[in-house]
């Protein structure tokens, strides 16, 4: 039985942080899986965590190297495979025999690998701006200078171009347009549909690991979608219509393509939908829980 507070669980031999809230509503827990790769579920767990664990028992934890979880000494165990295997290890330490991923960002790419590893342990799926793309897109990191170049400044811009000519791979790429918009005068408008809702800044925030970004980026298996389309689990896509980190396509198209998908599109966010409509946001992953 869960019960509610925080605590450490081992889980490939890596002592994570681990909060449970809501317990007392009982049924099928709902679990944070962060994005980044290499932030933490501290955001998401403020903007709107407590108002869904007033409904369903939640669970937030922190990934292997991320936030409050210890970091392995063994930097090669950043991959998806051991993100999954402790996923379930967390989830049998719980006493949970079923749960629904809760995947926002980079995290609904641990959720579908997830699912399609331990379907069985899978109730249900909520998928925030998944970045899951069929074998025939040209990939995300691919896309993503085309996504900040229209922000910048000209000046900023034509300095971003000047500075990815004769550069060619993805990840070079993508790291320094970054680079380019997060310095940028419009750096905000990237981020969020309205630069009002940027939440301030909070000194107890853990800082990303940068390891586990540089590991797990770019490293999406092409597969994913096809083997996620096979599976019939019910599952909720949140879109936000201006988010340029994943794009409104990319999980438009894939609820397109999952066989019991509701697609929710969020018309004044960005990426951060839970930032920018959270009450919209609680309510929607209430009404598709409750179905």
């Amino acid at each position: 039985m869960l019960s509610d507070g925080t605590r450490t669980v081992l889980a490939g031999g890596v002592s994570h942080w681990v909060r449970v809230a809501g317990a007392g509503n009982g049924g099928t827990p709902l679990v944070l899986l962060h994005g980044g790769p290499g932030e933490s579920s501290y955001g998401v767990e403020r903007s709107v965590g407590d108002a869904l664990a007033r409904f369903v028992p939640v669970v937030f934890y922190d990934q292997r190297g991320c936030g409050r979880t210890q970091r392995p000494a063994d930097t090669s165990t950043y991959t998806m495979e051991r993100l999954v295997a402790d996923l379930d290890e967390l989830r049998t330490a719980l006493g949970a025999d079923r749960i629904v991923p809760w995947g926002v960002s980079f995290g609904a790419l641990l959720a579908a690998e997830y699912a399609v590893a331990h379907s069985n342990h899978v109730d249900r799926l909520v998928l925030h701006a998944p970045p899951i793309v069929d074998p025939l897109h040209p990939g995300l990191w691919t896309m993503r200078p085309g996504a900040v170049d229209p922000l910048l400044t000209p000046a900023e811009r034509t300095a971003l171009r000047a500075q990815l000519d004769g550069v060619t791979k993805p990840l070079e790429r993508t790291v320094a347009a970054l680079g380019a918009i997060a310095q940028s005068e419009n750096a905000a408008a990237f981020f969020y549909h309205d630069p009002s809702n940027i939440p301030a800044d909070d000194q107890n925030a853990p800082p990303p690991n940068i390891e586990v970004a540089m590991a797990l980026v770019g490293d999406e298996r092409p597969e994913l979608v096809d083997d996620l389309a096979a599976l019939d689990i019910p599952t909720l896509v949140l879109a936000g219509l201006w988010d340029r980190q994943v794009g409104f396509d990319i999980p438009r198209d894939l609820a397109t393509r999952l066989p019991q998908a509701t697609l929710e599109i969020f018309q004044h966010s960005a990426h951060s939908i839970d930032e920018e409509e959270p009450a919209a946001y609680v309510e929607a992953i209430r009404k598709f829980l409750s179905r």
